[in-house]
This record gives structure tokens, sequence and C-alpha cells, in this order.
């Protein structure tokens, strides 16, 4: 049975049921941290060997060296059928022309100066590898740091107890060497978070992580954000779909099957002007649902004004436009993590560029999607000053008590 509420929110009761439900969140980051912070502290204590024994007690296997280098890409190339690494390659591709596209000049002229974007210099990816692997996670975030010019770029993903001898499952390591990275490393979970925040060799020392994963693996993130930067939180999936009323329910329908079966989490919402569309769309999405499946909230109202009201207080991380275009919903739109007018979600979570690694929870309020620019700092550059600025910089040096600071100041207005 399809977990679902159907909500008439043409009347105010009904939409102010409508904006509660869209803005709950029953996933909380918090639940995972008494768990994980006992595992990241035993590894920051302890060094790898506490990683090793973790991955062998949740993972069923931890080595004794956990890399696997570039130079052994073959091994794992040759198990995965050149249909599928064909397809790997022409996503590869797309996403780099995506991102190379999104780059910003390396430098900028400024008043005073310059500002360059710098590379960050080495990165961790996750690459969960549960009950499906997702070489495509691999692809999405390797290649937009490899364009930001990234020098070492390693991928993290549990070790494969049933690989025939590999040491992860072939899949992701083809497609994490396909998209440029360095090394693969054997170790999934809090584990793999930590030995890569600390450096706990043979695992590498990283200046930031990257990347979706279980709760626990992102409470492990949040937990070493002190240490090493991080993307976001990534919480379970979301979509929000505003559809019109000449929409086909089995397109609709299928749009928010794709993406509840991420997982039992997941969160998806059609929104639309017509009663007859919802009724036609939770029918069909009956006969899509399976077991492990996400919830679904089916809302009617009687105006676009509302549709944009409810998608601006969801910020989800993916919008379905059908039947509506983008300016329909004024700036309710941009708070989303991707927005696809017509285009399948799952072509955006394939190959059409945008990595799919986006902000859930309503993070898209303040950030969007994983891009080159997770993988910049700007660096200013100021070469100038002049006697105004430096007259009213030392009258806020004293307003704020420190001398020191106004005494060097005033030297420069001397001359």
């Amino acid at each position: 049975m399809v977990n679902v509420e159907l909500v008439d929110a043409t009347k105010p009761e009904g939409f102010r049921r409508a904006l509660e439900l869209v803005t709950e969140r029953p996933y909380s980051i918090e639940r995972f941290l008494e768990a994980v912070a006992p595992i990241v502290r035993k590894i920051a204590d302890e060094g790898y060997e506490a990683a090793r024994r973790y991955s062998e007690e949740l993972d069923g296997v931890g080595f004794e060296d956990p890399l696997v280098g570039v130079e052994e890409a073959g091994r794992y190339m040759a198990r995965v059928p050149e249909r599928t690494l064909r397809a790997l390659r022409e996503a590869v591709r797309r996403t780099y022309r995506f991102h190379e596209a999104m780059m910003p000049p390396r430098r900028v002229r400024v008043p005073g100066g310059w500002v360059e974007w710098a590379p960050i210099e080495s990165v961790g990816v996750y690459v969960p590898g549960g009950r499906h692997p997702y070489p495509s996670t691999a692809v999405m975030t390797v290649v937009p740091a490899r364009v930001a010019g990234v020098k070492r770029v390693y991928v993290a993903t549990p070790p494969c107890m049933s690989c025939g001898g590999l040491k992860v499952n072939p899949l992701i390591a083809s497609a994490a060497f396909e998209a440029g990275a360095d090394a693969v490393i054997a170790l999934g979970g809090p584990q793999a978070i930590a030995s890569m925040a600390y450096g706990c060799k043979p695992v590498p020392r990283v200046d930031k992580i990257v990347g979706p994963g279980s709760g626990y693996v992102q409470a492990a993130k949040l937990l070493v954000s002190h240490m090493v930067g991080i993307d976001m939180v990534a919480g379970p999936t979301e979509l929000a779909v505003v559809a019109g009323c000449e929409a086909d329910p089995r397109v609709v329908a299928i749009e928010m099957a794709a993406q509840a079966e991420h997982g039992p989490d997941s969160i998806v919402v059609l929104v639309s002007l017509c009663s007859e569309l919802a009724k036609k769309t939770l029918e069909v999405l009956k006969s899509l649902w399976s077991n492990g499946m996400g919830s679904a909230l089916l809302i009617v109202v009687d105006r676009l004004e509302e549709a944009a009201r409810l998608i601006a207080a969801m910020a989800p991380e993916h919008l379905y436009l059908e039947g509506v275009r983008p300016e329909d919903l004024g700036e309710a739109t941009l708070y989303s993590g991707v927005v696809s007018i017509g285009a399948p979600t799952a072509f955006l979570d394939y190959v059409a560029g945008p990595s799919h690694v986006l902000p859930t929870g309503g993070s898209a309020r303040w950030r969007g999607g994983l891009s080159a620019y997770d993988f910049l700092k700007p660096v200013a550059f100021v070469a100038e000053y002049d006697r105004e600025g430096l007259k009213a910089a030392v009258e806020l040096a004293r307003a704020e008590g420190f001398e020191a600071h106004a005494r060097s100041l005033e030297l420069r207005v001397v001359e």
C-alpha cells in the first residue's frame, strides 16, 4: 500500500495542513550522532587499525591495505560489461562538459587588486555501496573536483566480500577511474570518513570530504567538519512535482516512483491545480509502488501562486515541472536543488551534467548542488589603499577598541 496522503489545499485550513506536511522532516541527523561519535573518536586515537576492525565488524572484511591504485583499474574494468563502460564514459563526458562551462575565470580583477579561484589540494569522495552500487555518484563527485583542478581525488566505498578477489565493487571502481580518481579506498561507513579526515595511514588525509551516504556517514562528516571541509549533510531523496491540468498522470506517477525508490525515507510530492489529475496520478502510483519506497503527498491548490508558496516552503532537492513553466512559479523555482522542465529526473541523475549530490532537508534555501565551486576557494589579493579609506579604517579600529590597528593605519595616512 502506498504511504500517501491526498490534501485538498483549496481551502485555508487545507493549505495550512499542506504547508505543515511539506515542511515536516521526520529524518534527523541527531539520532545518528550518538552511535557514530565513539567510532570517530576511536579512529582518531588509534588510527587505521581501529578503522580496519570496524570494517571487519560492520562490513565483514577489513583489508590491511585498503587502497586500490589507478594501475589496477584494468582488473576492475575487465569485470564490467563493455556496454556499461561505454555508458559510464558518456556520463563522464557530459558531466565534464557541464562543469567546465560553469568554471569562473581563474583571476578576476576587483577594486584595489584581484581574486584568484584556487583549487583545494586533496578531496575524499564517499560513494555508497550497500543495497545498490552507485557508480553514477563517483562520476558526479570526482568530475567536478577534477574540473576545479583538485590535485588528488580519492574515492572511499565499502569493501566487497563477493567480488572474486577484488577489494571493491568493480562498477564503482571503474566509474571512479574513468572520472579521474587517483585511488579507491576499500572502506565504508563512518570508518572511511574518520580515516580520511585524520589521515590514518595507509589512508591519506584530505582537505575536504564530499558525497552522499547513510545517516551514519553523514553524521561522521558532521563530526569531523572541524578538521576538514564537508559539502553538506545529505539526507533522503526529495522530489516535488508541479503539474498542469494537461499533464499525463502516468508520466507524473513514474517520476514520483522513480525518486521514491531511493528508500523508505524518500519524500515525493505532487502539487496541481487539478483534483482529477491528482486522483488519476494516485491510481497509477499505487500500481507502481513496491516495498522499500518512501512516502507520497498529493496536494490540490486553486492557484499557481499557492503552488509557488508550497515549493518555496519545502525547498525540495528535485523540482520537476510538467506542463508548467518556471516563470509561472516565479522565484520559487530558485528554492530547489535542481529543476527539471519536462526532462526525466533520472536523466539528471545520470547524464544531464549537474551533480546528483544535492541539498536536502530544506537546505536548498542556502546552497545548490555539488559543483566545481565546492572545490574552489576565492583568495583575495589587495595591492592598493587610499587616504580616505585609511582614515575611515582608523575611525572604525578605534570604535572597536583596537589601538594598535589604528596606529598601523595612521602610519600610512602620514605617507
